[in-house]
């Protein structure tokens, strides 16, 4: 195990924990370390944005950088937490497999599913990492994701299908109709035979924090009953949003 790895560890632990500014050498003697190995530590912490100088007297403060790792975590915990029970309800009202979402870098990954027993259903893995341009929660998440994560997504859109979104003009205007519309639908775009609607679930400061959907086989899944699952798929996302506690009529 990488020791300068777990000394930053230590370091950002003691800053977090620390009621005031930590110092080079208060550092050092907390840690049994010399001033200049506590020295670098502190501009590793600072120079990753876990860390700033404060003060006139060269003492450093741990940043929010930490708290929003952390939030982010509790997040994704609770959404899926709370959105169980309401998952399990879509798939029964759908009869088609009900999927819970979330962002991870440039790809999203399923946090959550129910899995419906009719025959020839969706399949997805959780846990597993997917597209976010060519699959219906990945593209919920894409819409609402900031510009950084928009242009990496433009720059590898892989086609999976003969549908699959490839032109970056095309896919931005796919997305500002899902911001439009508050629903992202797909036809085929990533397995062949696979349709799919989800929509955004929304948390307590109004940011996107998941995305959930349904998914099932073409055969089923035809244009009047994809019209009554994006009605159900926007009620349970709006249910799930404020229980989060995002604003919103009840509904």
């Amino acid at each position: 195990m990488d020791k300068s790895f777990l000394k930053g560890l230590a370091a950002l632990d003691l800053l977090a924990q620390s009621e005031g500014p930590v110092g080079v050498t208060q550092l050092a003697r907390a840690m049994g370390i010399t001033p200049s190995n506590a020295h670098r530590l502190l501009q590793a912490l600072v120079a990753t944005d876990f860390a700033r100088p404060v003060g006139a007297r060269g003492g450093y403060e741990a940043t929010l950088k930490l708290w929003r790792l952390g939030a982010r975590t509790v997040a994704r915990l609770d959404v899926k937490a709370i959105a169980a029970p309401h998952l399990a309800r879509l798939m029964a009202e759908a009869q088609e497999t009900a999927n819970l979402s979330v962002l991870d870098g440039h790809h999203m990954v399923y946090v959550d599913r129910v899995e419906t027993d009719v025959y020839f259903r969706a399949y997805n893995q959780i846990g597993g990492q997917y597209p976010l341009h060519c699959t219906g929660t990945g593209k919920v998440l894409l819409a609402y994701a900031d510009d950084a994560v928009q242009a990496m997504a433009l720059t590898d859109l892989r086609p999976f299908t003969p549908r699959t979104i490839v032109d970056p003009a095309k896919l931005m205007a796919e997305l500002e109709r899902i911001r439009a519309e508050g629903i992202a639908t797909t036809m085929s775009e990533f397995r062949e035979g696979i349709a799919s609607v989800a929509a955004p679930v929304i948390g307590a400061h109004g940011r996107v924090v998941a995305a959930l959907g349904v998914s099932g086989p073409l055969s089923r899944l035809k244009p009047a009953r994809m019209r009554l699952l994006r009605d159900m798929v926007r009620t349970t996302s709006a249910r799930v949003s404020r229980l989060l506690g995002a604003p919103g009529p009840e509904s």
